[in-house]
């Protein structure tokens, strides 16, 4: 490997192996964001999905993960009466 990062990409093989780092720093941030955002496979009713797609607006905190969180945590809520954040919000 002749290129490293900081270096300008010139060459042909300063590219591929600018390529091979880039790919590489990818999956080495991916397995960290996997390892500390759990992917969840969830598939809503029609009912809930409605309540979903009503709250998502194209602002922050209107993607549909936001709005799942928000309401999980309303309903967690309103269910033991309180709730402590973690999260510092």
């Amino acid at each position: 490997m002749t290129w490293e990062p900081g270096l300008p990409v010139l060459t042909a093989s300063d590219h591929a192996d600018w390529q091979a780092w880039r790919k590489a720093r990818k999956l080495k941030s991916q397995r960290q964001r996997r390892a500390m955002y759990p992917r969840i496979d969830y598939y809503p009713c029609a009912e809930v999905l409605a309540l979903i797609r009503e709250r998502t607006h194209g602002r922050v905190g209107g993607d549909h993960s936001s709005v799942i969180d928000a309401l999980v945590l309303a309903a967690f809520r309103n269910k033991v009466g309180r709730f402590s954040r973690t999260d510092g919000g």
